[in-house]
């Protein structure tokens, strides 16, 4: 049964027992919706100890764990990191992911970007808008129990801040720079993270590795199984 803690600050829900040879796994969410990452936080959970952390602190009460930019979540999830881990981050914490793995090296085994955000041609309101509304056809409804409440709780300036902070973000120039192995997963009909935008990214990284699979861009909500599966397989890989 997951357990619920708070260490630093930062709400986590763990499941999951450790197990020798195998390196936890940390899930962060993107725009801090945590609840739709709960099927993969019980995935991960049968392979190994498993945290999904509620970064910057949209999924409960209380004041936020830190601001809602890219640069202030990582400088968070990064004082929270006590041993090496798979490093598991979807839209806007894909950008988190990296910029942690920049910071300490030494505490990411591995990274798993899922649907990164932003090519720089969304790299503006307008365009992004577009994008979104072009994506969100293709969304399954069951991902809007585990993101709405988050996003409301969090209002909409703090929500726009952390869509203005990723877009000011570049996350092409860091992949060159990390030194484990890196997988981008995108789904099928996701427009906010474009086939030719996230295969460049996994091309990028010195050891990267790409795939696709059915879905928009919050594939994780409808098939958390699939999703830790891919993690934990290429953790051991």
């Amino acid at each position: 049964m997951p357990t619920s803690t708070t260490t630093a600050r930062v709400r986590a829900l763990s499941a999951g027992t450790e197990r020798p040879g195998r390196p936890p796994v940390v899930l962060l969410p993107g725009l801090g919706a945590p609840g739709y990452l709960v099927d993969t936080l019980h995935g991960c959970a049968a392979a190994t100890r498993s945290h999904l952390l509620d970064v910057p602190g949209f999924g409960g009460p209380g004041p936020l764990t830190c601001e809602p930019e890219i640069e202030a979540i990582a400088g968070t999830v990064t004082a929270w990191l006590d041993r090496p881990a798979v490093l598991f981050g979807h839209s806007t914490a894909a950008q988190v992911a990296i910029a942690v793995a920049l910071r300490r090296p030494d505490l990411v085994h591995a990274l798993v970007l899922a649907g990164p955000t932003f090519p720089p041609g969304l790299r503006r309101l307008g365009p992004l808008s577009a994008a979104f509304l072009a994506d969100v056809v293709h969304e399954s409804p069951s991902a809007l129990p585990g993101t709405v409440p988050h996003y409301l709780r969090a209002g909409p300036r703090r929500l726009l801040r952390m869509i203005r902070s990723a877009q000011r973000d570049a996350p092409e120039r860091a992949m060159p720079l990390l030194r484990c192995p890196v997988l981008v997963v995108r789904g099928r009909r996701d427009t906010l993270s474009p086939e030719p935008w996230a295969r460049s990214l996994a091309e990028a990284a010195r050891d990267g590795s790409f795939v696709t699979v059915p879905g928009a861009h919050t594939f994780p909500a409808r098939s958390g199984g699939v999703t830790s599966a891919l993690i934990t397989e290429f953790a051991q890989g």
